[in-house]
């Protein structure tokens, strides 16, 4: 079984490109939906937080604060690594096991939609690395067309992820994606193709 892991930064079209692989009948195994899980009530990350962090970034049904643990890690990035030490580190362990099991059972591919996989240091751990990439600008149309969010918050977002050049010189695979949607798609089959997945 291949593993590839999908990564790139914000609005640059990685979820359109994981949701396609999943419509082709692909296992994707969502990092940022593991994550969220283990910092839900009673998820495995929750008593790491609180011993960490302390009840203020704990809400009444016993998640995490999400608001107030971004609002700490933007104004103070040293915690950024203290909450990351506590939780990418269970998410991590649950992807090798996710992986163990769906080998066992022969599929062909599994892939990871890991948006910080440059971040966490875990870019050596896939067979390969998929790259997605578009012009800053294309990146933050996009970001405001979908989330609304004002362009100053979109370049802090921005500049706390690896920069774009160090992600594609990480790669194995890099898919530009400054056009249409259709275009993106047409470059999946094609990788997929190469590697003999379709």
């Amino acid at each position: 079984m291949i593993s590839i892991a999908v990564t790139g930064g914000i609005g640059s079209g990685k979820s359109t490109v994981t949701d396609y692989l999943q419509e082709k009948g692909f296992t994707v195994i969502d990092a940022d939906k593991m994550a969220r899980e283990i910092t839900s009530a009673g998820g495995k990350a929750m008593p790491y937080i609180l011993k960490n962090f302390g009840p203020d970034y704990i809400n009444p049904d016993g998640s995490l604060n999400r608001a107030a643990m971004r609002d700490l890690v933007f104004k103070r990035p040293a915690y950024k690594e203290i909450l990351e030490a506590g939780t990418t580190a269970v998410v991590i362990e649950d992807i090798e096991q996710i992986r163990r099991e769906k080998a066992a059972s022969g599929e062909k591919a599994l892939f990871f939609d890991i948006p910080l996989l440059f971040e966490a240091h875990q870019e050596n751990n896939y067979d390969q690395v998929w790259v997605v990439t578009a012009d800053r600008d294309i990146r933050a149309e996009r970001i405001m067309k979908r989330d609304g969010i004002d362009p100053s918050i979109i370049d802090l977002i921005m500049d706390t992820q690896t920069e774009e050049d160090h992600k594609i010189s990480k790669a194995d695979v890099v898919i530009y994606n400054n056009g249409t949607i259709e275009a993106l798609k047409n470059t999946v089959d094609e990788l997929l193709a190469d590697n003999v997945l379709i």
